[in-house]
């Protein structure tokens, strides 16, 4: 285990590489105008706008004497100001903000990124103190960018890029309300409406299906590669960036084989279609509702079959069309 000031050290000439790295010639292309849809993909925009289209239950607008019709902006207009005090709390408490002063490559980075992906809205980023590889974008109204100090300490530069993009592909995609949301994550309805109301909510989604939300996880976990891989253009290094979630380890330290790694993939698949092919039908569905269920709960969700999307789209005419590439024979 490295000693702390050993740590510092190290950490202190890793910034200066990283820094003078920065300065380099940046010969990334900004697609013109990029639009969330160019790059999204349809499940998860469909079950977005399916998601938008559930309407408050009678009880609870009863309850509530709202005049609101659907669930989604009510709930965002409810809970939007206190889930976001409660939120910035906490990330003052665990984070330190980056400024031109304190850690202002970061910021460049995320300003390049945000240019690249055609995104107004640039959120306040923090460094946060933890031991583990993290990134998240929260709050509803003014986003937040959190980037673990292990994640940025393991990361390269173009890791980082496809991190970041990652993470402005989600606010771009508008993927941050309903993750908080199907996470469990909105404590703020307790506290603006009650107790009472809370539950009937966590009723109501507890109605839509694991195998629905699954579905769309994970399309719009492939949505926010996308994103990456549109921020950094260096695919090997959106490869390292994906599986050192699972490693944690210095980045250069990952060598990436795509087809070793798929082929890994596959030994799951085929264990997975013995298993099927000998269960009856009951058994198979309740095969699928707890693998499902096992994939909301990970913090990095269908990774193999994420790593698998995110080659085809890096090789797809619709990428390469995007940042003005020829598309390969």
């Amino acid at each position: 285990m490295l000693t702390n000031n050993l740590r510092t050290v190290l950490f202190y000439f890793w910034s200066i590489a990283i820094t003078l790295s920065v300065s380099q010639a940046d010969n990334r292309v900004a697609p013109h105008q990029l639009e969330a849809s160019s790059f999204q993909t349809s499940q998860d925009l469909e079950l977005i706008r399916k998601f938008e289209t559930y309407q408050i239950p009678m009880m609870l607008r009863k309850v509530t004497k709202s005049d609101e019709v659907y669930i989604v902006p009510w709930l965002r207009k409810k809970t939007g100001d206190i889930h976001d005090y409660q939120l910035t709390i906490e990330t003052m408490r665990r984070g330190v903000m980056v400024t031109n002063q304190q850690f202002a490559w970061v910021q460049e980075e995320v300003k390049r990124c945000a240019e690249i992906l055609n995104l107004s809205q640039i959120p306040l980023v923090f460094i946060v103190g933890d031991r583990e590889m993290y990134a998240d974008i929260v709050n509803f109204y003014d986003p937040f960018l959190l980037l673990s100090s292990d994640l940025i300490e393991k990361s390269g530069l173009a890791e980082l890029r496809f991190i970041i993009g990652r993470e402005l592909g989600h606010l771009k995609c508008d993927h941050v309300f309903y993750h908080t949301l199907f996470d469990g994550g909105l404590d703020s309805i307790n506290l603006v409406l009650g107790k009472w109301v809370q539950e009937l909510v966590k009723a109501f989604l507890g109605k839509i299906s694991d195998l629905i939300l699954a579905d769309w996880v994970l399309s719009s976990e492939i949505s926010a590669d996308r994103a990456g891989l549109i921020a950094c253009q260096d695919l090997d290094a959106a490869n390292r960036a994906l599986l050192n979630f699972k490693l944690s380890v210095a980045s250069n330290m990952i060598v990436i084989s795509p087809t070793d790694y798929i082929r890994q993939s596959k030994i799951v698949q085929q264990k997975r279609k013995n298993t099927l092919d000998r269960l009856p039908e009951a058994g198979q569905n309740s095969i699928n509702r707890w693998e499902k269920s096992k994939q909301l709960k990970s913090t990095q969700p269908f990774l193999s079959s994420r790593f698998e999307k995110l080659q085809e789209y890096a090789t797809s005419e619709a990428y390469q069309t995007l940042l003005s590439i020829q598309p390969r024979n």
